[in-house]
């Protein structure tokens, strides 16, 4: 969710849409803890005329960017390992069973 707002500000179902399967309880709690732990804001959207609320990364927030951008990398470069490893598990168990 958090690089999601890397790109600037979101409105909650903007970010629904972004993070497939998520439910809107698990985004809205997740957004709330993020709120209190000083990684996003939620402000008002001035461009529309309805309340819209807009959710935006802090500085404190923003300063995750680099973990996470190496994180991706690390997925990127390695997830077909972790895949693998995992169906040869999922077999194992399944023959001992």
């Amino acid at each position: 969710m958090l690089g999601g707002l890397s790109s600037g500000g979101h409105r909650y179902q903007d970010l629904h849409d972004v993070l497939n399967g998520i439910s809107h309880k698990v985004l809205t709690e997740t957004l709330r803890r993020s709120e209190r732990d000083g990684l996003i804001t939620r402000q008002l959207d001035p461009g529309r005329v309805e309340t819209a609320t807009l959710y935006e990364l802090t500085d404190l927030g923003r300063s995750l960017e680099p973990p996470l951008a190496y994180l991706r990398e690390w997925v990127d470069t390695n997830w077909q390992s972790v895949e693998t490893t995992q169906q040869r598990w999922d077999q194992l168990r399944r023959a001992s069973g």
